[in-house]
């Protein structure tokens, strides 16, 4: 069954986050099926639009045309949805760029007030962060940038990442600085916070074997452990941030399990780091397609506007032109009346004229062999018919 561009479109942008990684290679229908439905819930709207037949029909169709697994392949299916002018794109960034400065001030300032507290109990001073969706825009469309996941997905992230590096850095220590680590009472990963490991790294770095250590290019290893703190702070103190931003923390915890030589760890923070961009890409694909949506909507509805105005305005005209055209119509009436009230004689004038015709023709009425006219003639045989005669004419025959 041939389907539309734009359901294919909606179903490529829908599951795109689904079928990833190995799911990107399924191919039986059947597997495809158990697929939607382990994500029916989020798929609730496309399915209930193009039914769920026509969804798995769909998505087996991009599987097997490898639409999924392609970004190539997905930008010739689809190309409206990778084109950006360069105007949204310095739109975008500028957006990011300003939620990033936000969310480095915040964490700055948590860093400096736990940083006058260190190795002590006392509660950092909150931080507020700007969300960059709050920002007032006056465009036509709100802006859909910078891109944030939920809070939920952050926090989950973030407390792992975290959690990971207090068990590299644990057994690190364990490996390294045991003796610190006894000293402190610190048992396991669990009993020590991330901030303070970095900190006891930092210290006691210059004692510890240089081949402990795996060089991972040009940055140092003070900075490394600054910005895994930055990961905890926003951790800790639930700081909302930017997807760009939660990867970034998560690119700074991959740099220092790796370059603690924790390579299991760094393999698994590395993966939440490519999720992490995958689904950004998936949100930036669906915001495209939004924005394309939600921009021909105006362009309809302006285009129905100017018609609508269009018609008003005939509507309009042709009122005020038949009123003028009725307006004519009883001018030209008014003239005729006018003219021929002004070409009739008076009354009075019309009474004397009939009264002078009417004596004209009895002057002009021959006499008959008496001499006598024959009006009067007539009237005089009318006076001598028997008097029984109009009575009986008068009366109905049932009353006589």
């Amino acid at each position: 069954m041939s389907q539309q561009p734009i359901d294919k479109r909606r179903v490529y942008l829908a599951c795109r986050g689904v079928f990833t990684g190995d799911k990107a290679h399924i191919r039986q229908l059947k597997k495809v099926r158990k697929a939607v439905q382990q994500h029916k819930a989020s798929l609730r709207s496309l399915i209930q639009d193009l039914g769920g037949e026509k969804t798995i029909e769909a998505v087996r169709d991009l599987l097997e045309r490898r639409i999924f697994e392609s970004e190539l392949r997905a930008k010739i299916e689809f190309p409206e949805l990778f084109h950006l002018s360069p105007n949204q794109e310095i739109q975008r960034e500028a957006s990011e760029v300003d939620a990033a400065r936000s969310a480095a001030e915040a964490i700055n300032e948590i860093a400096s007030a736990e940083d006058s507290e260190a190795d002590t109990d006392g509660e950092a001073a909150d931080a507020t962060v700007v969300n960059g969706n709050e920002a007032e825009s006056h465009a036509v469309l709100p802006s859909l940038y910078p891109i944030f996941i939920p809070y939920k997905a952050q926090h989950i992230i973030l407390n792992e990442a975290q959690r990971l590096l207090e068990e590299s850095c644990f057994e690190f220590l364990q490996k390294w600085l045991p003796s610190n680590l006894e000293e402190k009472g610190w048992e396991c990963a669990s009993s020590i916070e991330l901030t303070k490991s970095t900190r006891l790294l930092a210290r006691k770095a210059g004692g510890i074997p240089k081949e402990a250590f795996i060089d991972i290019g040009d940055t140092p290893f003070g900075q490394i452990l600054l910005a895994a703190n930055k990961l905890r702070h926003s951790a800790v103190h639930r700081l909302p941030n930017t997807a760009r931003g939660i990867r970034d923390l998560c690119k700074s915890a991959v740099a220092l399990a790796t370059t603690l030589g924790d390579n299991v760890r760094a393999i698994k923070l590395e993966e939440i780091c490519h999720e992490l961009d995958d689904k950004m890409e998936a949100m930036k694909l669906n915001k495209n397609a939004l924005e394309i949506t939600a921009t021909a909507g105006p362009e309809e509805i302006k285009r129905q506007r100017e018609e609508l105005d269009r018609r008003e305005k005939e509507i309009v005209a042709r009122m005020v032109k038949e009123d003028g055209e009725n307006k004519a119509f009883m001018g030209v009436l008014l003239e005729e009346s006018v003219g021929r009230l002004l070409n009739e004689k008076p009354y009075t004038d019309e009474v004397a004229t009939e009264e002078q015709e009417e004596q004209a023709d009895r002057n002009s009425s021959p006499p008959d062999t008496t001499g006598e006219l024959v009006k009067e003639k007539v009237s005089d045989e009318a006076s001598q018919r028997p008097q029984a005669k109009v009575k009986n004419a008068l009366w109905p025959p049932a009353w006589r």
